[in-house]
């Protein structure tokens, strides 16, 4: 309610009840409560909280559950007798301090040149119009002698639930000036559903999911719904302008910034460009989850898919490694979880774009390998005691021997020792794990 309007309303309450009832029975029902709808903020918190206060510290002194209602009762009782005298001295005190309001006088809004208000929006990353409403609400203020309004409540902390209610004070201003134009109802309500659309794919953007494809969409969206904001908003201040010279054709727009506005501009500037900066760690944390991801892709699902290839079926080696990293293979499904993926989905990527490079590099990896293999043949055979065994002649059948499926065998039948003896391998996983937490 305008304070104007509530102005007329107390005045004619005050005429019709001059004097405190003895009993409100509704503050009695209500209790605090009844200071809200009569308006009283104020004391509506100070007998809500004040109410709880007096019954824990009542309880904490008698310990006993009874004393509660009997205080609820009590302050009930007390605001029932005292509820109209302290309503008649706030609409006393009220009509003292706004009986100069005056919404008949014609208000100057903020004078911005529309090319202004234009980059000061687009390099401020929109920080801009917060400071415009606030302006606005400071001249609503002072041209009307409106005491009651806050520009810094109504513009900077709650800008998006008062801007319609601004637009309508303009919309007043301009019809009396016969500058309204076209349409101005709908562009008001189109600029405000903008500023509301905005707030919502905000917080889609920074709480929603992950996947390029989600992010893109709203972000072309985002920046969709404020261009189209941006324009509304230069349209509103052209005929604002126009306003403003009508009433007061002594009133110049400026040409350059003053300092608060370079304030404004230097910090949205900071906050909406900046914040490409702040994500760079997490984009680093990314790139270990990706590392970490191709790593058990290649160790589980590209050494099986390797071996299938050469003709051996390995199965014991993804279950070994699953389970001797099992620790840092639940850090990287918890971390996939904002993602909302699960680690086989995620490596539909390595799949995809890295099987033929994948076979290349394990190749390499297995070739490798054969002289580790040949020495666990060795030991084994050296374990057994055979007869007549000759090394060298075993090292050197075993030389031209050895293929690829037999090394993919002898990988998965010995997974424990090498995935244990790979001291290199170990310490880069679970670096690389411990950096994603």
């Amino acid at each position: 309610m305008r304070t104007e309007t509530r102005l007329e309303k107390y005045q004619e309450q005050l005429k019709n009840t001059p004097h405190p009832g003895r009993f409100n029975l509704y503050a009695f029902v209500f209790n605090s409560f009844y200071y809200l709808y009569a308006a009283m903020p104020g004391y509506f918190l100070l007998y809500f909280f004040g109410s709880l206060i007096l019954m824990t510290a009542s309880y904490a002194a008698v310990r006993s559950l009874w004393v509660i209602p009997l205080v609820m009762l009590g302050t009930r009782i007390v605001n029932a007798f005292s509820a109209d005298r302290i309503r008649l001295r706030h609409i006393r005190r009220f009509i003292e301090r706004n009986q100069d309001v005056n919404y008949s006088r014609p208000v100057i809004f903020y004078p911005v040149p529309v090319k202004r208000l234009l980059i000061s929006s687009v390099v401020s990353g929109g920080l801009y119009q917060i400071y415009w409403m606030y302006k606005n609400w400071q001249a609503v203020r002072r041209d009307t002698r409106d005491n009651q309004i806050s520009p810094v409540v109504r513009g900077w902390l709650l800008g998006i639930f008062y801007i319609y209610p601004l637009l309508q004070t303009v919309r007043l201003n301009l019809q009396r000036s016969k500058t309204e134009g076209r349409h101005f109802t709908q562009l008001a309500v189109a600029y405000t559903a903008c500023l509301f659309i905005q707030t919502g794919l905000c917080a889609a953007f920074y709480y929603g999911s992950a996947r390029l494809p989600y992010l893109y969409a709203v972000w072309f969206a985002l920046t969709t719904v404020w261009l189209t904001g941006l324009y509304l908003l230069i349209t509103l201040q052209k005929r604002i302008n126009f306003h403003n010279r009508k009433k007061n054709t002594k009133l110049q727009l400026q040409n350059g910034w003053h300092w608060g506005e370079a304030a404004v501009i230097a910090i949205g500037f900071l906050l909406s460009f900046g914040s490409l900066f702040w994500h760079r760690p997490q984009q680093q944390n990314d790139e270990k989850l990706g590392l970490a991801l191709a790593s058990t892709y290649r160790m589980t699902e590209g050494y099986a898919g390797f071996c299938r290839k050469q003709g051996y079926e390995m199965t014991r080696f993804p279950k070994v490694y699953n389970e001797y990293f099992r620790p840092e293979i639940e850090i990287i499904n918890r971390r996939l979880k904002p993602y909302n993926l699960t680690m086989e989905q995620a490596w539909e990527f390595f799949r995809i774009k890295l099987n033929t490079v994948m076979d290349e590099s394990i190749m390499r990896e297995f070739s490798a390998l054969k002289p580790a293999v040949i020495e666990q043949i060795i030991r084994q055979y050296k374990k057994e005691q055979i007869d007549n065994f000759d090394e060298g002649v075993a090292r050197e059948f075993l030389e031209k021997e050895i293929t690829l499926p037999v090394i993919c065998s002898e990988t998965d039948n010995n997974a424990e020792i090498l995935i244990d003896n790979n001291e290199a391998y170990k310490k880069f996983f679970r670096e690389t794990v411990s950096q994603i937490r």
